[in-house]
């Protein structure tokens, strides 16, 4: 395997690309900007270009018959609430070594590498095929829309490349947006007596999951969770009048192995006797679906449940990306992600051979005066060219 040529990893236009792409506002739904500079690099480095009906943007490298290697970064971000809180601009801004600006880790920063990474080793491939998707909606939901991709294609191996701190991680807990639903009577609150105050049972719902049962640890990933995050009662404000219904939203982070009945049914177990003690109340525990559309008018509703996944320190895509970062003289780490990724598509869903890879620290993620260091953003490219190269030497004949 031979190493990325030096000449082809242009620093300075990374860097440029980079800043384009984080000075392009992106909130999901809106990538349109974004899409067309990641095209216009895409086409002048050499690949092959489309943009499917979702608004995904592929690129593909093709030298032939041989294994299939997936990268994938979304180009959506999370809003900016409070730009006065930003030191500095949060519309894109390069200062004391750094890439600054919404997106700038999270991910356009990695988009970026991972384009110029590729590109520096098009025609070193002797055989196989990289496919570059730069997809939509991360920020919404995670998973579904590279699925869509990776069904198409079949890859051998999948990167993701979110932030790693340039190391490879082998796997993230799942997330599951659970709404639990409680009606009841109302009535006038001088006389509670006559009505059910859904609030009431609602909060005995809290106090009774506070104690529900989990699945055991994961020896990589840790515990899952399940973390009440809002809760909102009907007519809200409540004018001496008892509430007769209240909605709550829980985040499940969800363990290799959990399905969307697994994580559902001690919550509802749960519902189903509180609700018991109240005469007249219902209640029910659900996942929540998202519904939206994409910048190109694609509808696309998708169940709010991200499944975890674990490919482990000894896979065989993990060592030989590891070898591959060795090779170019970079740290060969393991990690593992906290949050989900649209690894939840490739592994938990379609049981895809996947990892990360990703310059930035992970910690940064929708922070004010979000960065990435400019020497990690270059390193991140040599690093996605090591570990193709790697996959495809790995990956043999199809």
């Amino acid at each position: 395997m031979s190493e990325p040529d030096p000449m082809l990893l242009d620093d300075r236009a990374l860097t440029e690309l980079a800043l384009s792409l984080v000075k392009a506002a992106s909130p999901s739904g809106q990538e349109t900007a974004v899409a067309g500079i990641t095209r216009e690099a895409l086409d002048e480095l050499g690949f092959d270009v489309h943009v499917d009906e979702l608004g995904n943007v592929i690129g593909c490298l093709d030298a032939g018959r041989g294994p299939c290697v997936l990268l994938d970064s979304h180009m959506d971000t999370v809003g900016v609430t409070d730009p006065a809180a930003w030191a500095y601009d949060p519309t894109g801004e390069v200062a004391d070594g750094r890439l600054y600006g919404r997106g700038a880790m999270d991910m356009k920063g990695p988009l970026a590498a991972s384009i110029h990474g590729l590109a520096a080793v098009r025609d070193q491939l002797s055989c196989g095929r990289i496919v570059l998707c730069a997809s939509v909606a991360e920020e919404l939901v995670e998973g579904p829309v590279t699925a869509v991709v990776a069904e198409r294609i079949n890859p051998d191996a999948v990167v993701i490349c979110e932030a790693t701190s340039g190391r490879i991680s082998v796997g993230q807990r799942g997330r599951a947006e659970i709404t639990i639903e409680v009606y009841g009577t109302p009535t006038h609150s001088s006389r509670p007596d006559l009505g059910v105050n859904a609030a009431e049972v609602m909060a005995d719902i809290v106090s009774g999951l506070r104690s529900v049962d989990l699945p055991p640890p994961h020896p990589g990933l840790g515990k899952a969770i399940l973390v009440l995050t809002d809760i909102i009662s009907r007519p809200y404000p409540g004018l001496s009048v008892v509430p007769d219904r209240c909605t709550a939203t829980y985040d499940r982070r969800t363990l290799p192995g959990e399905t969307n009945a697994d994580v559902l049914a001690p919550i509802q177990a749960v519902v189903g006797r509180v609700v018991a003690d109240y005469p007249g109340a219902q209640g029910k525990a659900s996942v929540a679906v998202d519904a939206f559309k994409t910048y190109t008018g694609a509808r696309i509703e998708a169940p709010n449940f991200a499944p975890a996944w674990w490919t482990g320190d000894e896979a065989p895509i993990v060592r030989a990306a590891l070898a591959g970062l060795r090779g170019a003289g970079l740290p060969a780490e393991t990690t593992t992600w906290d949050f989900c990724t649209n690894g939840s598509g490739t592994a938990g869903e379609l049981g895809l051979p996947t990892l990360g890879f990703g310059p930035g620290h992970e910690e940064l993620a929708h922070r004010v005066d979000e960065h990435i260091d400019l020497a990690d953003l270059h390193a991140g490219a040599r690093g996605y060219a090591a570990i193709v190269q790697a996959l495809v030497a790995a990956g043999g004949d199809r």
